[in-house]
């Protein structure tokens, strides 16, 4: 038998829980993101708008900056998705 003991969550213990859960969920940003980029929607918005900015304005370095735009966008869409479920479970009396 092993020799330790698996004791109730208390309140003083919030603290701990909560950044032991964000650095948990942090770990999942990367990963995510890559899924986020092999979606087909994602890869049409990726491929569309640049090629049709491309395609009305003429400019190749407009559509180099939108990639990298909407790429820049699509992380801290993630990054936000990650503060949401953070913020959403702390107790209201914080």
């Amino acid at each position: 038998m092993a020799s330790y003991h698996i004791r109730q969550f208390q309140e003083r213990d919030y603290k701990e829980v909560v950044d032991l859960f964000s650095m948990g969920m942090e770990e999942h940003i990367p990963a995510t993101f890559r899924h986020l980029l092999k979606l087909p929607r994602t890869l049409l918005l990726l491929t569309g708008v640049p090629l049709t900015i491309v395609l009305v304005s003429g400019s190749l370095l407009l559509a180099v900056v939108c990639i990298i735009i909407l790429l820049l966008f699509l992380w801290f869409l993630d990054f936000c998705l990650l503060v949401c479920s953070l913020w959403i479970t702390q107790p209201a009396f914080i």
